[in-house]
């Protein structure tokens, strides 16, 4: 059984609706990429799995519980944790300060598993997260997350803003996240990066998955690098 399971899955916001039957299964220890061009439904997709917004129809099933409809709270409980885009750090506390209030849920003061991660961090711990690099706040962000000993971690634009240096310091982290128990849903624009890291993708676009299969046959697919990598199909 997947550990994470959505069928049919219909949303949105008011009268819009911007998910369209929207089925994709996460494994556990497995990283899952979600490509797409910008406002191709990608983070609201992660909204309706945290409990953000109200599903109209479809399931959402998390270790054998159906989760769709429940709030944000029980989610977290059950072992999902989201970090969001644009990282949404309390930004006038201290990383040491935004860290344990990602564990206050579960109790959780030890920030070994975090600091181990990313060791800038623990330079850092008694610093205002304001005054950090971009980088050093999405690390942040991704620490504060695990600190809630997820089963699944949501990642919204893990890239956005950063050095692609700073970019592939934090992505080389992720599989070592995912063995140690974590799995790990993606939300990436740089589709070159997601797909480079993940096992399994989804491809998005207005609010339907229109591709999906292992991340090392779409990377290699003519019709994804020249939509999205702008390759061109070589045709002599």
């Amino acid at each position: 059984m997947s550990l994470l399971q959505v069928g049919g899955l219909n949303a949105g916001y008011g009268r819009i609706q911007v998910l369209w039957d929207v089925s994709i299964a996460v494994e556990p220890n497995q990283i899952v990429a979600l490509v797409g061009a910008n406002g191709a439904g990608k983070t609201t997709l992660l909204r309706a799995l945290t409990g953000m917004i109200r599903i109209r129809s479809g399931s959402i099933t998390f270790q054998d519980h159906e989760i769709a409809g429940s709030s944000i709270e029980s989610i977290v409980e059950r072992g999902i944790a989201h970090v969001p885009e644009g990282r949404r750090l309390f930004m006038g506390l201290t990383v040491r300060e935004n860290l344990l209030l990602g564990g206050w849920r579960r109790n959780n003061r030890d920030l070994a598993r975090v600091l181990e991660l990313f060791p800038a961090l623990g330079e850092r711990l008694n610093q205002t997260a304001s005054t950090m690099s971009g980088g050093e706040q999405q690390m942040c962000a991704i620490g504060r997350g695990l600190m809630s000993t997820p089963k699944l971690l949501l990642i919204d634009e893990l890239s956005l803003g950063l050095a692609p240096k700073t970019v592939d310091e934090i992505v080389a982290r992720l599989p070592e996240i995912a063995a140690s128990g974590t799995a790990v849903l993606l939300v990436e624009q740089d589709i070159d990066t997601a797909l480079s890291v993940s096992e399994r993708a989804y491809v998005v676009e207005t609010g339907r998955v229109t591709r999906s299969g292992s991340s090392k046959e779409l990377l290699a697919d003519p019709t994804i690098q020249e939509a999205y990598l702008g390759l061109g199909v070589d045709t002599t």
